[in-house]
């Protein structure tokens, strides 16, 4: 089969994993899912006898390394997608739980200033900015991500507008550390993760020596959801995935030999503590106040104007910036 049949049967896999809540092994659920494709979407003219529906090495590694991560940002799209809930204390407090590796949440106003969040006084210095501007290419009201290099790693932003009518009016927004998310995934040594202009993780691999970090992402992912890249070193298989309106790429090692820096591994033992699971349960601050009172009548906060800060907020505001 070709490779464009097998990138379809990885997100075919996905769904697989999500519908059965069983844990097959990559093998078993791309030949699965193989055996769909070919049978229902993809009928061959004529029966390949030969075809044993096999999945190449790297596939295999690809699929174990970014599955169970794929399956964690999936939720977080519903849930900040399909939230019927203003972003209230009760409402915050559910998303760190059923998302421990989220760094924090926030709302925003059309301007970019900040009107609540949590934790109060966040360990990295946070840009909302970007996030103000509406991607022509999207939704208006789609969810908008970008990814802000920090000293102390990359930060994820994904956000849900917020509009009165056509007027834009803020954004409520979760964020984290894409390492948070290593625990998800059975093969992270051998991942890469990468976005447009950065390596988010790099593995056990020196970055600058692979084909990840030199290939223009921004490009190459209008073009192909799917394929592999090489330098002298070796090649790469590699996929992407939209969050928002960002795409990531995950890829694994296909071919070739590519030095490795195993120190950077020492942040598996840590990634959990990049999230917010040591403190769930105990938000910072308040978001509650901030937000005026809906009635049950008046739906959705995502559909409501962005709440205006008090002055005394504001100073809190400049005073943690």
């Amino acid at each position: 089969m070709q490779r464009v049949n097998k990138a379809a049967c990885l997100l075919l896999a996905l769904g697989v994993l999500l519908a059965t809540g069983c844990k097959h092994e990559a093998k078993g659920y791309w030949k699965d899912t193989r055996r769909y494709y070919r049978e229902y979407l993809n009928t061959p003219a004529k029966l390949d006898l030969e075809d044993k529906g096999e999945v190449a090495p790297a596939e295999a590694r690809l699929a174990e390394g970014f599955a169970g991560i794929d399956i964690q940002l999936r939720a977080l799209e519903r849930a900040l997608e399909n939230s019927d809930r203003r972003p209230d204390t009760a409402w915050a407090k559910q998303m760190f739980q059923r998302f421990p590796w989220i760094s924090g949440l926030a709302a925003v106003d059309s301007e970019g200033h900040v009107m609540a969040q949590q934790p109060e006084a966040p360990m990295k210095p946070l840009d909302f900015s970007p996030l103000l501007k509406e991607d022509t290419k999207q939704n208006m009201r789609a969810l908008r991500s970008y990814v802000q290099d920090t000293p102390m790693g990359p930060e994820v932003y994904v956000g849900v507008p917020v509009y009165s009518g056509t007027d834009f009016r803020g954004l409520v927004i979760a964020h984290f550390d894409i390492r948070a998310l290593l625990p998800y995934s059975s093969r992270p040594a051998d991942l890469m993760i990468a976005a447009p202009g950065q390596v988010m993780w790099p593995g056990r691999f020196d970055a600058q020596a692979t084909p990840i970090a030199s290939t223009d992402w921004g490009s190459v992912v209008t073009k192909d959801v799917y394929g592999s890249v090489s330098n002298a070193n070796g090649e790469f298989y590699w996929v992407s995935r939209y969050l928002g309106n960002l795409p990531l790429v995950f890829a694994v090692p296909e071919a070739g030999s590519f030095p490795e820096k195993p120190e950077q591994l020492s942040i598996l033992k840590q990634a959990a503590a990049l999230g917010s699971a040591n403190t769930p349960n105990e938000p910072v601050t308040e978001i509650q106040p901030a937000y005026p009172e809906l009635d049950e009548s008046e739906g959705s906060i995502l559909t409501k104007p962005a709440p205006q800060a008090s002055d005394d907020q504001k100073v809190k505001e400049e005073a943690i910036r």
